[in-house]
């Protein structure tokens, strides 16, 4: 089930998730206490969709966002507007990813914690299949740097909203843990059991349908939630700023 609504109230502190499916109430994730974001699924449950509109949120918040797509489709809605750069090419993804970082370094080491930066990174799977393929060396050392945004990126204001399945996440180092701790997690669809436990996901609560998800914070046992779905030109809306109360 997928709702399409443009939220209400455009909080720069929450994002506008959807509807709890037991309660019927509004779902909102604390930007500020679950700055990063792991989204998990298969193809067509609705992850792109989830992914666009945090980084449509990102930037009606003032916030600069970079994203990474390798296959160049989910994003290109977005393609364009004020403050989003997005990179498709190994080598604009080692160099938009390998920035980012450096700027999150920075700001850890003068203890700036603004303006606000979203790293997106679309596909992870689609990337760790690039970097088996071969001659992927330069990509592979950056992507792992992701794990480092992760544990420190919060504090300072650098955020990582990523898609993952579980190799991609073993190969990255972002299954530990340490890493998960700080992340929220949404499941889209029915992922397998194995990645369902590395997240701490209930089986029971995942659904086969699209737009359906289980919300998942550091700590406790998930809620299942129809995830608000965007059209297109409400998106691009939403990002300019023109959905705002």
């Amino acid at each position: 089930m997928t709702t399409n609504r443009i939220p209400q109230a455009h909080n720069h502190h929450h994002l506008a998730l959807g509807t709890d499916l037991d309660t019927g109430e509004a779902v909102t994730l604390d930007l500020d206490q679950h700055p990063h974001l792991l989204a998990a699924g298969w193809t067509g449950g609705g992850v792109s969709s989830l992914l666009r509109s945090v980084a449509a949120h990102a930037l009606a918040d003032g916030a600069t966002v970079t994203v990474i797509d390798p296959k160049r489709t989910s994003f290109e809605v977005l393609d364009g507007l004020p403050g989003l750069s997005l990179s498709s090419s190994p080598h604009t993804m080692v160099e938009e990813i390998s920035l980012f970082h450096a700027e999150m370094m920075r700001r850890h080491t003068s203890g700036e914690t603004g303006p606000q930066r979203l790293l997106v990174v679309e596909e992870l799977p689609q990337i760790l299949a690039r970097i088996n393929g071969g001659d992927q060396a330069r990509l592979d050392a950056a992507v792992r740097l992701l794990r480092a945004i992760v544990l420190i990126g919060g504090s300072v204001g650098c955020r990582l909203a990523v898609d993952a399945d579980l190799s991609a996440l073993r190969w990255f180092g972002l299954g530990d843990q340490d890493v998960l701790n700080k992340m929220a997690t949404v499941v889209m669809g029915r992922p397998s059991r194995q990645l369902l436990s590395r997240l701490g996901v209930d089986p029971a609560l995942t659904s086969a349908g699209r737009g359906t998800g289980v919300l998942r914070l550091p700590g406790d046992k998930g809620r299942r939630v129809a995830i608000d779905y965007l059209a297109h030109a409400e998106l691009r809306a939403l990002a300019l700023g023109v959905i705002h109360s």
